[in-house]
């Protein structure tokens, strides 16, 4: 086993894709400073603001929600509010919902929980396997517009995900595949807070930390890691793309990093070569729900339509 490059202790982890290994303290102090460094290069957090951290029990969101606490927790001029959804996944989400009310009870946050059935009157677990485009793209649509409600419902001025360094290298490589190239210019650590004031901007802390090393972190300070959701569905692109980047990641240790380094330079390419104007439709209110879209009625009004209807 090897020892700390910073000390004579114990080593938690290795990185080789930076030559040196780091016992537990000198890791937890590490990733307490990567994220403080995001959060102050981007400008992510400021003064006044009211953060709603969406909380879904599992490592990502626990460690994220942690270290906003502990670096803004005693600031009287930022608060922090944590959001939930409640799917309608038994006994999967019940679970996860349960840890995320323990881990704010120690954290002293708040904690407001949106559930699919209160608001759209239909539960996961009832519509799963019957849609045409899958689990995961029913379910991720209304999750986006849930959490944007919940948001604005706790008067958030920004939304915390815990979106991580693999997350984006897979973003990036997935925009790229599929030739996405207003993704791909929007991406970064904040999205934009001008396309319209009911849309909550999402801010991305956890950025630039590797997963692998958030799920050490939580299991090293036992924050919360829930199963795998039961209705995920194989052979989406996002597994494939996540498998492919784990095994080049292996054989040469550093290829995320450079992924989501030439990614950033790349969107700000893009970013400006873009005539906006012209190429994103304006943003309106569905006629239904009201909530912003860029068509008469929302996506997700749309898929709730298609469900009802089988």
């Amino acid at each position: 086993m090897s020892t700390c490059t910073k000390c004579d202790e114990e080593a938690v982890i290795t990185r080789e894709y930076e030559g040196r290994s780091l016992c537990e303290k000198h890791f937890s102090i590490d990733i307490n400073k990567k994220i403080k460094r995001t959060i102050r290069k981007h400008n992510l957090v400021e003064s006044g603001d009211t953060i709603a951290v969406g909380l879904s029990g599992g490592k990502d969101s626990a460690v994220m929600l942690e270290q906003l606490v502990e670096i803004f927790g005693e600031r009287p001029d930022v608060e922090i509010v944590a959001i939930a959804v409640h799917e309608g996944i038994d006994p999967y989400r019940d679970e996860s919902i349960g840890a995320a009310e323990e881990l704010c009870e120690q954290l002293d946050v708040r904690l407001e929980v949106g559930r699919y059935e209160d608001y759209y009157d239909l539960k996961m677990d009832d519509v799963a396997d019957t849609g045409e485009l899958g689990n995961c793209t029913y379910c991720g649509i209304m999750r986006r517009d849930l959490l944007n409600k919940l948001s604005r419902e706790v008067d958030a001025n920004k939304l915390a995900i815990g979106h991580n360094l693999d997350d984006e290298a897979q973003a990036i490589m997935m925009n790229h595949l599929k030739g996405n190239m207003q993704k791909l210019a929007r991406m970064g650590a904040m999205s934009d807070s001008d396309t319209h004031e009911m849309f909550v901007p999402r801010i991305k802390p956890l950025l630039d930390v590797r997963e692998k090393e958030i799920a050490l972190y939580s299991r090293l300070h036992d924050l919360g890691v829930i199963d795998r959701c039961p209705h995920v569905q194989e052979g989406s692109l996002r597994p494939m793309v996540k498998s492919f980047l784990n095994k080049l990641e292996a054989q040469m240790p550093g290829t995320k990093n450079k992924i989501v380094s030439h990614g950033r330079d790349l969107s700000d390419i893009v970013d400006e070569s873009i005539d906006w104007e012209n190429n994103v439709d304006d943003i309106q209110e569905c006629e239904r729900c009201g909530e912003p879209c860029s068509n008469d009625v929302c996506r997700k009004c749309q898929l709730l339509e298609d469900i009802r209807s089988d």
